[in-house]
């Protein structure tokens, strides 16, 4: 190839040395025709033979003849040129190909032996250590399943050391280990045998509670500072301190009975010259007249011996639990209820450190024992159950209009908005001093009209409900209305019990009694207890103080009025008071919600009434009343826990108010009939003020006029 390639170079290079005109030989080439430096392949013979004439010439022929030879040889010397100034380009790719031939070679070789090596790695090194990682998972296995038959053997055998430390008396321990081998079986629960250990240390640890009392019961005759110790530990380990105290008392109390028990036994037997067995059947009491003269005073003596020792035991129980108690909140046997504080409570409930008993008076149960007589006579007396039942309601009428005489009549409820008394109430308080009340007492009259009636009940004068240091007799009101509300409660529980009783044609009565009476019980606590709200807080100060703020001011202020300041004063002195009540009578949670809502809608609704009562007002000073109302209810809400605050969009709608227009103003006097007419007015007259004229003004006044506005 090398050869051939030398002969074709010597071939070209004579072609190229050949001597040409350049610009001619560039001529030749250019006369040749496209045909030939088409892509497209045609035979050139048969072209050339097609463009000769019908009638051949031969020195024409030869002519052009020597014209494509001069053609052929133009282009064999252009391509000879071109070859010969490629030829180094050529002759270096060729040595890169025979180079990358070279190195495609050696990586076959590579490739070969890696392929070896890999093959032995793999049967030397990563099969071997798989196997040592699998060996290693199995031996971890292994190893934890051995420890856990062993913590099972150990568990297995705890029985044993569980009884030697019981007979050392070492009852903490035993409970410790016990309560310990409990955790650890929980661990081990899917193992069967476990299952059935687990109960058996349960029995364990019930017989380790019956020793421990057996232990306590030791010290009442024989006190033991460290035998005492231990049994007290044991008895916190197992949670059961309140439990060892109730225990501890038990067996004080039989320790003194089967003390003196055996001491007079021994006497009486001995006085008897014999051990008959009816003696020891006998009550103490009767045991103790068996003692005859001469024994009675050696009796007595070793009665008083017998019991010094028991006394004795008592006292140094008392001396560990004072010594112990310092230290830690354990019970003693003095107060077997645990001394603790109450940490977090709520600020409206005044019933802390007091049960939940009910508030009950003496007629509250007189009226229940006569009930209870009542019921038994119509048990026995079923024809005369109607009347029995009349009688009990008429009973029960009377005490409610009692209570709403002494504590619930004023006549400010109807001024005040609130709708303090239900229709329901009112008609239930008219229909028993109608036909109860003898509202004539002591004016001789027809006795077929009083054959039934009562003189009105009278308040006694020992009674005082003017007192603002006791909240206008608050707890007098407590006790009252919440023993009514309870004896409601106890009627309430009877109601199946009567219907039962009652011929068909009688228990719409009982319904109606029950639905209009029994049932308006708690709706007395609303005017109880508004009478002492309406009191406890001076409103009427804080009318004049808001009376003399300036409210057409032309800057925003940062800072709330005084009178915001003087009515939460207020509020925190009837906490303070509220509190102070509730350590002689307690306060239920409703009675001192029903207190606080009363206060806060009074004080709400007087701020109203003061912001009503405003001459001129800017939007700075519309602004300042919401400050100050925002501030107030900031600063209320960390006295009580009432939510939401009674009133408080009454507040915020009265004051938004201010920025309405005309056509929204007459709208808003349509749908807010809360608002009295004055208030209203003021809206109209200070809050539009200078922006409608005088016609629409008396429009929107006249509008005011025009509705019946029912109080809320």
């Amino acid at each position: 190839a090398a050869m051939s390639l030398d002969g074709s170079t010597e071939e070209l290079r004579e072609l190229r040395e050949q001597p040409i005109d350049p610009q001619a030989e560039q001529e030749i080439i250019d006369s040749i025709e496209e045909v030939y430096f088409s892509n497209d392949s045609f035979d050139m013979v048969q072209h050339e033979l097609e463009k000769l004439p019908p009638e051949l010439n031969l020195q024409e022929l030869e002519e052009y003849r020597d014209k494509l030879k001069r053609q052929q040889a133009a282009v064999s010397k252009k391509v000879a040129d071109l070859i010969l100034e490629k030829q180094p380009a050529y002759v270096k790719e060729l040595e890169r190909v025979t180079a990358l031939q070279t190195n495609l070679q050696l990586a076959a070789v590579i490739c070969t032996n890696a392929r070896r090596q890999l093959s032995v790695a793999k049967e030397g090194f990563t099969e071997a250590s798989l196997g040592l990682l699998a060996n290693q998972r199995r031996r971890q296995l292994l190893t934890g399943l051995l420890k856990s038959l062993r913590t099972i053997k150990t568990l297995q055998r705890t029985d044993v050391r569980l009884s030697e430390m019981l007979e050392e008396e070492d009852y903490p321990g035993a409970i410790q280990l016990c309560l310990e081998c409990q955790k650890a079986a929980s661990t081990f629960k899917h193992y069967s045998c476990i299952s059935e250990l687990n109960s058996k240390l349960q029995d364990t640890l019930e017989q380790i509670e019956e020793q421990l009392d057996v232990a306590l019961s030791k010290t009442c005759k024989h006190f033991d500072v460290s035998h005492y110790t231990k049994v007290q530990l044991a008895y916190t380990l197992l949670g059961k301190t309140q439990t060892a105290m109730d225990q501890l008392h038990m067996h004080f109390t039989q320790a003194i009975h089967n003390t003196v028990f055996q001491v007079v036994l021994g006497y009486v037997e001995l006085c008897a010259g014999n051990a008959d067995t009816k003696f020891q059947k006998m009550q103490y009491k009767d045991l103790c007249t068996h003692i005859t003269l001469d024994s009675y005073i050696p009796c007595l003596t070793d009665l008083c011996k017998a019991l010094w020792e028991v006394m004795l035991s008592y006292y140094r129980t008392m001396q560990w639990h004072e010594e112990h108690g310092k230290q830690e909140n354990t019970p003693t046997p003095g107060n077997f209820v645990s001394r603790e504080t109450i940490r977090s409570k709520k600020k409206s409930d005044y019933n802390l450190s007091k049960t939940n008993a009910p508030i009950l008076t003496n007629t509250t149960l007189n009226v229940i024992r006569l009930v209870g007589k009542y019921m038994q006579m119509m048990n026995i007396l079923k024809p005369i159950a109607f009347d029995v039942i009349h009688c009990v309601s008429q009973l029960f009428d009377y005490y409610l209009y009692a209570v709403y005489t002494f504590f619930g009549r004023n006549d400010m409820y109807e001024s005040s908005g609130l709708g303090l008394i239900s229709s329901r109430l009112r008609t239930t308080l008219n229909r028993i001093q109608e036909s109860l009340i003898d509202m004539n007492a002591g004016i001789h009259g027809p006795a077929e009209d009083r054959k039934e009636k009562v003189p009105s009940p009278h308040l006694s004068q020992m009674v005082v409900l003017t007192n603002s240091g006791t909240l206008y007799g608050l707890a007098q009101r407590v006790v009252a209305t919440e023993s009514l509300v309870f004896l409601a409660e106890q009627f309430e529980s009877l109601q199946s019990h009567l219907d039962t009783m009652m011929p068909a044609a009688k228990k719409p009565f009982l319904q109606q009694f029950y639905s209009q009476t029994v049932s308006t019980a708690s709706e007395l606590r609303k005017p109880i207890y508004w009478i002492v709200a309406a009191k406890a807080i001076d409103y009427e100060q804080m009318l004049l103080m808001m009376a003399g703020v300036k409210w057409d001011i032309r800057e925003i202020m940062s800072q709330h009025n005084v009178y915001v300041d003087v009515l939460l004063k207020e509020f925190e002195q009837f906490n303070k008071r509220l509190g102070d009540v509730s350590r002689h009578v307690r306060i239920p949670l409703p009675v001192s919600n029903v207190l606080w809502e009363h206060c806060i809608r009074l004080a709400n609704r007087t701020l109203v009434e003061g912001y009503a009562n405003v001459k001129k007002c800017s939007n700075e000073g519309r602004a300042l009343m919401q400050l100050d109302f925002q501030q107030f209810l900031m600063k209320l809400e960390k006295l009580t826990d009432l939510r939401p605050i009674p009133d408080k969009e009454f507040v915020e709608t009265y004051i938004k108010a201010y920025y309405l227009t005309e056509n929204d103003m007459e709208q808003f006097i349509k749908n807010h009939r809360e608002y009295s007419m004055k208030q209203l007015a003021n809206l109209v007259n200070v809050c539009l003020g200078s922006h409608i004229n005088k016609k629409a003004r008396q429009k929107l006044l006249a509008a005011i006029d025009d509705i019946d506005r029912p109080k809320r």
